[in-house]
């Protein structure tokens, strides 16, 4: 409300830089997975469609596990030790979006909010949404709370900030959600069958 309609515009460059970035390194994930898994992109894909279809519905990496358990069953083999182990582990700790996410955000609100930030600031925002993104739940928006929160904090950028990242976190999210899931299959990707009966 203190900001007024002018904020319109700024939100919606907002939305449109984190989706684009988020769907860059996506689209990094399938050569890497294709490359060092040693499959196609296309069966890649393909291992990965169901999951990312859960999470785009969803907006939730825990619900789209059961789809992701499938596509790994069907596309690169049935192999316990990925899908009993190497996903829901991935699922509950591995979070590609949130280096991202949880660091474009508050850079967007200091921009706003005309908070000047050095570069020892932003370098430390950025070494701190590494270190939690084991942190973050598999729920719709709550990276929000659990990472960008603290990264709001160590800088001085105010919290009311938040409520302004909630409501355009619609969309961003769905990009979010796809992305962990797509890189939690190209982590199941890239072991090696041998590494996965070690595991099971």
């Amino acid at each position: 409300a203190e900001l007024g309609l002018g904020v319109v515009g700024p939100v919606a460059y907002y939305v449109a830089v984190l989706c684009g970035l988020v769907v860059v390194v996506g689209l990094a994930l399938y050569p890497v997975a294709a490359i060092v898994g040693r499959m196609s992109i296309r069966r890649f894909a393909r291992a990965a469609a169901p999951a990312q279809a859960m999470a785009i519905a969803t907006r939730s990496s825990l619900a789209s596990l059961p789809a992701l358990i499938e596509g790994a069953k069907r596309h690169l083999g049935d192999r316990p030790g990925i899908t009993g182990f190497v996903l829901p582990l991935c699922v509950a700790t591995f979070k590609i979006n949130t280096p991202i996410s949880d660091l474009v955000g508050p850079l967007f609100l200091a921009h706003l909010y005309g908070v000047p930030l050095s570069a020892t600031q932003i370098g430390t925002m950025t070494l701190v949404t590494i270190a939690m993104r084991f942190s973050n739940p598999g729920i719709p928006s709550a990276g929000l709370f659990v990472v960008t929160a603290p990264v709001m904090l160590i800088v001085g950028l105010p919290l009311d900030g938040i409520a302004l990242l909630v409501a355009a976190d619609a969309i961003p999210d769905i990009f979010n959600t796809t992305i962990n899931v797509t890189g939690d299959m190209a982590v199941a990707a890239m072991i090696e069958p041998g590494a996965s009966v070690a595991i099971a």
